[in-house]
C-alpha cells in the first residue's frame, strides 16, 4: 500500500552525515544531507543563492588581501580592501578613485587586524603595530595615522626608590637619563610616564594701582584671599595657552567694605592663573590702606608623557614631550608605556559603557585597559568613577585575549575560556572601584571577532571548527555557550578563517573556510531557525564583509579564480535576476558582441540576454559573441545549486521504514518564482521540474518565473535508502518550499 510523506521545511539546514539514522531528532525532518548554493530562509524554504557581481580586480591579484567595512551610517558605507601595505576603498559598487592610503600591514598580517568604528573614525589594532586611526576627512578622502593618546596605558610603577629617570626639560624634544639600565631599541615609538610632585607655590601682591600679578600654574585645589581697605575690581583670570590669552574666571568688587576668601579645584592641566586689579582707588581709612592678594596652590602631582624617538644606550634615550613634565629633575615615580615594539601592541579592541577598551599584548596577554569615560585618548588610572581602569584576568594558564564584544557586560574571549566584565553592582556603572570579572565558560576562543545577533553572541571556538552561541541562562544565572555546529560538524571541516554578519533581509553568519568554501548559518533564534548551508564557486572564497544599504545588507567577497583575486558583491536577493558569479550587466542598444571581459579570459561563461538563456561561450580577447542581438545582458560564471533532504523515514504498521526496502512512485514539489530545475530519486534519471513552453524555449524570448506545484512520476527501484535530489544549473531563479512523496515500503 502506498504511503504519503511530506517535507514542509528545510530550515534545519545541512546536517552531518552522522545524522542519517537520527530520525528521532526534531531537526531531522527539516534537515538536508546536502545544501549547496541554496540559502535557508526563516520561512522554511530554500532559495538559490544570488550571483556575485564583478567589482574590481584586487590591487595585487597574486597577494593576500582582506575586506573590512567602514560604516558611517546606513546610507554611507564603504568597503575597504586591506592589502600588502595599502588600503583601497569601494562605494556604491565601484572603486573610489584617488582614495587609496598607505598602511603598515603586510599581507601576512591582515588576518590579525581588529577594529571598531565611531562616526568617521575607525580604530585599528594589530599585535605588531601601534594603534592606528583610519579617518574619513571628506566624502572620498581618507587618512591613516597613529592614534594620539593624551595619557597612554602604562605598566606598573617603578618601586625601586634608587631607580630614577631625569628629563632634561619639561617640554619639547628632550633626553631621558636613567640611573640604571632601562631602555631598549624596542622602546622607540613607545611612551614613558614621569610623575613629579610640585611643591606648594603661591603668588602674593600688594595692589596700589591697577595691574596684574605674576602667573601661577595651578592644578587641583587652590585658594584665594584679599586683605586691606580698597575700592576696585579683582578678577581671577585663567590661560590655557601658556599666557598668550587670558579669560576672566571669577570677579569680586569692593568699595572699602569687602574682602575675598574663596577656593576651588582646577581639573584641567597646564592652566595658568593670575589676578588683575581694575578701577583701583586708594583708601583713606583702615590700617592697611591697599589691597593685598594671595593665590595659593598646595602640593599636587604632575604626570608628564614622553614618546621615545631614539635610544642611545640602556641609560639614555631621546623623546618628544606629549604631556608637559612637572619638573626637570630626577623622579623615581615613573612607568614604562604598556605598548611598544618591546612589549607588543593590543590584539583586540571594543567599546563598553562609553569607554574604549583594549586587550592583550605579547607582554600582558591577559590584561585589559579601559579609557576614561567619554575620553578615549585618556587611560590615566585613578579612583574617580570616570577614571581609566586596568585589570588582568586571574587564570592558572597564560590566557591570551582573542576578542572582546560589548553586550550587557563586556564579553572577553580568550584561548581557553570566555569571561564577562561588568560592574559589581548591576545597577551602577563600571568604575575603577566597582567591577568584577567572571569566567562564564571554558571552551576557548579563536582569534576571530564575535558577532552580535540580537541579544546573543556567536563566536568561533579555538580550533576554528565550532561556532558557539553565547547566551544568558536564567537557570544558571550566567552565560552558556551551546554548540551551533553540533548537528553539522562537517560544515567547518577545513577550519573557519573569517566571519561576517548579514542582518537584512535575514540574519546570516557568513564563514569563509580555509579551503575556499563558505559555510553560512541562517540564525533566527526567536523562530527556532538554525540552519547551515554551503556555498561554492569556480574558485576559492578568500574574504567576506557586510555593509548596510538603505533596504538590505550587501555581502562582499574576495574570490580567487585561476590564481587572481577579484572583489565581488552578492546581488540583492529581492531582485531575483542575477545568477552568475564574477558577472557583469550590460545594457543599451542591441548588440551581438560584448567586450570588457578580459578578467575572465579563457573561461566559459553563461549568458542571459533579454531574459533568455543563450549558449555558453568562451571568453577570447576579452569578448564573447551572442547567438542573437540583445539589449540587456548578464554574463558570468555558472554555478550549480543542490538540495537533498534527509531520507524520508515514516512509521508503518510494522514499524519504522528505516533500512527497509522502499521505492518512490511520485513526487510533488512546491516551487515559487522559479525556472528550470531537475529532480531525481536514487539512481533515477534527472527530470525537469518546470518546463518552459515553446515560446519560452526560443533564445530571443525571456522566460517568466513560475510559482506552482509540480507532480512527477518517478522510476526508482527499491532501495534501503532513497536520496531525493533537486539541482539547478541555469542563470535563473529557483526556490523550493516543500516536497511530497508517495512511497512503497516492502514488508
Amino acid at each position: 500500500m502506498p504511503v504519503f510523506a511530506s517535507i514542509i521545511a528545510f530550515n534545519a539546514g545541512e546536517l552531518s552525515p552522522k545524522m542519517l539514522s537520527r530520525s528521532d531528532v526534531s531537526q531531522y525532518s527539516k534537515g538536508c544531507r546536502k545544501l549547496e548554493n541554496f540559502i535557508v530562509t526563516p520561512y522554511g524554504s530554500v532559495e538559490k543563492r544570488p550571483g556575485l557581481e564583478f567589482v574590481s580586480e584586487t590591487k595585487y591579484p597574486d597577494k593576500n588581501c582582506r575586506l573590512i567595512p567602514f560604516v558611517f551610517s546606513r546610507d554611507i558605507a564603504y568597503v575597504c580592501e586591506f592589502g600588502d601595505r595599502y588600503i583601497r576603498f569601494f562605494r556604491n559598487g565601484v572603486i573610489v578613485t584617488g582614495a587609496e592610503v598607505s598602511a603598515p600591514y603586510t599581507e601576512q598580517q591582515l588576518d590579525d587586524i581588529k577594529f571598531i568604528q565611531s562616526a568617521d573614525i575607525m580604530t585599528v589594532v594589530h599585535p605588531e603595530h601601534p594603534v592606528m586611526e583610519l579617518k574619513r576627512t571628506a566624502e572620498f578622502v581618507f587618512i591613516l595615522e597613529e592614534k594620539h593618546f593624551e595619557y597612554p596605558p602604562v605598566l606598573e610603577q617603578n618601586i625601586d626608590d634608587d631607580f630614577t629617570i631625569t628629563p632634561s626639560a619639561r617640554e619639547g624634544n628632550i633626553t631621558l637619563t636613567a640611573s640604571k639600565d632601562c631602555f631598549e631599541s624596542g622602546n622607540i615609538g613607545g611612551f614613558f610616564q614621569l610623575v613629579h610632585t610640585r611643591k606648594e607655590n603661591d603668588i602674593e601682591k600688594d595692589f596700589t594701582a591697577d595691574g596684574v600679578t605674576d602667573s601661577l600654574e595651578v592644578r587641583g585645589f587652590w585658594s584665594f584671599s584679599s586683605h586691606g581697605t580698597w575700592t576696585g575690581t579683582l578678577v581671577i583670570q585663567r590661560s590655557f595657552d601658556n599666557g598668550s590669552t587670558w579669560n576672566d574666571f571669577r570677579t569680586y568688587s569692593s568699595a572699602k567694605d569687602n574682602n575675598v576668601s574663596t577656593d576651588g579645584t582646577e581639573e584641567l592641566e597646564n592652566v595658568l592663573y593670575r589676578v588683575q586689579m581694575k578701577d583701583y582707588s586708594q583708601s583713606d581709612t583702615g590700617t592697611l590702606k591697599l589691597c593685598r592678594v594671595k593665590l595659593v596652590n598646595p602640593d599636587f602631582q604632575m604626570t608628564g608623557i614622553v614618546k621615545i624617538t631614539a635610544v642611545t644606550d640602556s641609560r639614555h634615550a631621546s623623546g618628544t614631550v606629549t604631556k608637559k613634565i612637572g619638573e626637570a629633575v630626577a623622579t623615581n615615580e615613573w612607568n614604562e608605556g604598556a605598548w611598544s615594539n618591546r612589549r607588543g601592541f593590543p590584539r583586540t579592541i571594543s567599546f563598553f559603557e562609553e569607554r574604549m577598551v583594549f586587550g592583550g599584548t605579547k607582554y600582558r596577554p591577559q590584561t585589559v585597559w579601559a579609557s576614561k569615560t567619554g575620553d578615549w585618548d585618556n587611560f590615566l588610572l585613578g579612583e574617580k568613577a570616570d577614571d581609566g581602569l586596568e585589570f588582568s584576568m586571574a587564570s592558572d594558564t597564560v590566557n591570551t585575549i582573542c576578542w572582546m564584544c560589548q553586550h550587557e557586560a563586556l564579553v572577553i574571549g580568550t584561548v581557553d575560556s570566555e569571561w564577562t566584565l561588568a560592574a559589581s553592582d548591576s545597577n551602577s556603572a563600571l568604575t575603577p572601584t566597582n567591577f568584577k570579572v567572571r569566567r562564564q565558560s571554558v571552551y576557548g576562543s579563536a582569534g576571530i571577532p564575535a558577532r552580535m545577533v540580537g541579544d546573543t553572541l556567536l563566536f568561533v571556538q579555538q580550533g576554528k571548527r565550532k561556532v558557539r552561541e553565547f547566551v544568558y541562562s536564567y537557570e544558571k544565572n550566567g552565560y552558556v555557550a551551546p554548540d551551533m555546529t553540533i548537528l553539522a560538524d562537517h560544515v567547518s571541516e577545513s577550519g573557519i578563517k573569517e566571519t561576517a554578519l548579514q542582518q537584512l533581509p535575514d540574519s546570516i553568519l557568513w564563514c569563509v573556510r580555509n579551503d575556499g568554501t563558505v559555510a553560512a548559518l541562517t540564525y533566527e533564534r526567536d523562530q527556532q531557525v538554525v540552519g547551515w548551508h554551503r556555498h561554492t564557486t569556480q574558485g576559492k572564497f578568500v574574504s567576506v564583509c557586510v555593509i548596510p544599504s538603505p533596504e538590505v545588507n550587501q555581502v562582499w567577497f574576495i574570490v580567487e579564480r585561476n590564481g587572481r583575486k577579484f572583489v565581488e558583491v552578492m546581488a540583492p536577493r529581492a531582485e531575483n535576476d542575477f545568477f552568475v558569479d564574477c558577472g557583469k550587466t550590460f545594457s543599451g542598444s542591441a548588440v551581438e558582441e560584448l567586450a570588457g571581459l578580459e578578467y575572465l579570459e579563457g573561461m566559459t561563461v553563461s549568458i542571459l540576454a533579454d531574459g533568455a538563456i543563450q549558449n555558453d561561450r568562451k571568453v577570447l580577447d576579452g569578448k564573447v559573441f551572442l547567438d542573437y542581438p540583445a539589449e540587456n545582458i548578464i554574463v558570468g560564471l555558472a554555478y550549480d545549486s543542490l538540495v537533498s533532504p534527509m531520507p524520508i523515514e515514516i512509521e508503518t504498521q510494522n514499524g519504522s521504514s528505516m533500512l527497509r526496502k522502499k521505492s518512490v512512485g511520485s513526487l510533488k514539489l512546491r516551487v515559487y518564482n522559479s525556472v528550470g530545475g531537475q529532480v531525481r530519486c536514487g539512481e533515477d534519471c534527472w527530470q525537469t521540474v518546470i518546463s518552459r513552453d515553446v515560446l519560452d524555449d526560443t533564445m530571443d524570448s525571456g522566460v517568466i518565473p513560475k510559482s506552482e506545484v509540480v507532480t512527477l512520476n518517478m522510476l526508482s527501484g527499491s532501495s534501503d535508502e532513497i536520496a531525493i535530489e533537486v539541482k539547478h544549473d541555469l542563470p535563473l531563479p529557483f526556490n523550493l518550499s516543500a516536497i511530497s512523496a508517495t512511497y512503497e515500503v516492502n514488508e
